[in-house]
């Protein structure tokens, strides 16, 4: 078999010895003499811009395997990549977690270290993962606008504690007006009315930054969303916010909904961030989410390996 390991030279995380450890222990636990390494490119598109993976144009057909080493954004370009290509339904996709965040690693129990997650690869157990688009770019996993987009570029910390720390630190944020447009899981066209949402997120695992249990009953290959929308209010429901977030109890207060959908449209009144896992997207007028198509994603075996069960 042939594996394309793909590194992102600009993490914060990677450095050249850890790439030449990994690349070793892959040679010996996959016994394939056959390993190629690739690096993440940016690719000017337009007024934005997009991440590649070098090489993939030159071994794309010919791959077994691509083996994304990092973070939430390094498998983001992988799947994209996939996509982009025409691979996903043929090459699946392996993680060997290594960034600051991942939001693969609880939901499916992926393996942190190295040598453990290297065999994981080798069963090649997979699983189907739903990906979407936003505006005709690919994302992987989640997105989100309103509160999170915007503390995204301004983090300081990455744990748990320093979500609530930074969410504290901009306690005043005021999100814009924003009508939503969806198309529920019946196809049915719901038009909801304009509303300052604090939190706005649409969710293919059960968690989300890692962290966060947002969505405890999220499936992954269902070709729907599940979108999780938390109205403004003041500040004394602060609290009362933060916990629906940490927990996914959005029953707890009746300024939230969720729901599911195949496609979605914010329209703000003024310009809104928006996020793709972890990494903050060019402002636009206006955004639509909707599911690309499906990645064959390796995870460990489970007696049940969905998203809801975990």
């Amino acid at each position: 078999m042939k594996y394309l390991f793909v590194f992102n030279p600009k993490a914060k995380r990677y450095n050249p010895a850890a790439e030449v450890a990994i690349v070793t222990q892959a040679a010996d636990i996959l016994q394939s003499p056959d390993i190629v390494v690739a690096y993440t490119v940016p690719q000017p598109e337009g007024p934005t811009l997009r991440y590649g993976i070098e090489v993939l144009d030159q071994y794309g057909q010919d791959v077994d395997c691509v083996v994304a080493v990092g973070g939430d954004g390094t498998v983001n370009i992988a799947a994209s990549a996939l996509m982009r290509y025409g691979l996903a339904s043929r090459v699946p996709l392996g993680v060997i977690p290594y960034g600051t965040g991942n939001n693969l690693v609880r939901s499916f129990k992926l393996k942190r270290d190295s040598v453990r997650a290297l065999r994981t690869i080798r069963r090649m157990h997979t699983v189907n993962l739903d990906i979407g688009v936003i505006n005709r770019q690919y994302y992987f996993v989640n997105t989100s606008f309103g509160l999170f987009a915007y503390l995204v570029p301004r983090r300081v910390t990455k744990s748990l504690a320093g979500w609530i720390y930074d969410g504290l630190r901009h306690i005043r944020f005021v999100p814009s007006a924003a009508r939503i447009r969806y198309v529920d899981a019946a196809g049915r066209m719901v038009e909801l009315p304009p509303q300052c949402y604090m939190v706005g997120a649409l969710l293919n695992t059960s968690y989300y930054g890692s962290i966060l249990h947002m969505a405890p009953d999220a499936v992954g290959d269902d070709g729907l969303f599940d979108v999780k929308l938390i109205r403004a209010g003041p500040l004394r429901d602060y609290p009362l916010m933060m916990t629906i977030i940490l927990t996914g109890r959005y029953q707890l207060s009746p300024r939230t909904m969720t729901f599911r959908a195949r496609q979605l449209e914010v329209l703000p009144d003024n310009p809104c961030p928006f996020e793709t896992d972890g990494d903050a997207i060019p402002l636009q007028p206006d955004y639509r989410v909707e599911i690309a198509g499906r990645i064959k994603l390796i995870v460990p075996r489970q007696k049940t390996v969905s998203a809801a069960s975990l």
